[in-house]
């Protein structure tokens, strides 16, 4: 007796749904996702114990353009300012910094000078409001 057996025929998975959810989830925790390092801007917020000081701090102001004003001097270049500030704090001519935004300033031209600052490594530094007469 001749019993006849068929080949069975293998199944095989496809694998484009399996590429295409991956690929999906690629794109999303692509878009999703920030490379923006976040670093902490530390201020001072004046409910320290600290016994004040005979130097008085340097003031910072803010121009609503986002130009930095400090002694005088107009600049937008916060490494050189950070410098000259660094220096003044260590030698003893100024105890602290503090930042004064023009009543013009916004909050993104305030913290992208604060952030300048602290990111080169100025501190005590604090953050004081400003008014429109306030200019030199």
């Amino acid at each position: 007796m001749h019993i006849e057996t068929f080949e069975r025929r293998k199944h095989s998975i496809s694998l484009t749904p399996l590429i295409d959810v991956v690929f999906i989830l690629l794109v999303f925790f692509m878009l999703a996702t920030s490379f923006t390092d976040w670093r902490p801007i530390t201020l001072a917020t004046g409910t320290s114990e600290a016994a004040p000081s005979d130097t008085p701090p340097a003031v910072v102001r803010v121009d609503a353009d986002g130009t930095l004003r400090y002694d005088g001097n107009d600049t937008r270049d916060t490494r050189a300012l950070a410098r000259r500030l660094n220096a003044s704090i260590e030698s003893g001519d100024i105890s602290a910094v503090i930042v004064q935004p023009d009543a013009e300033a916004t909050l993104d031209v305030t913290v992208g000078a604060l952030d300048a600052l602290s990111g080169a490594g100025v501190a005590p530094m604090s953050l004081a409001t400003g008014s429109k007469g306030d200019r030199p």
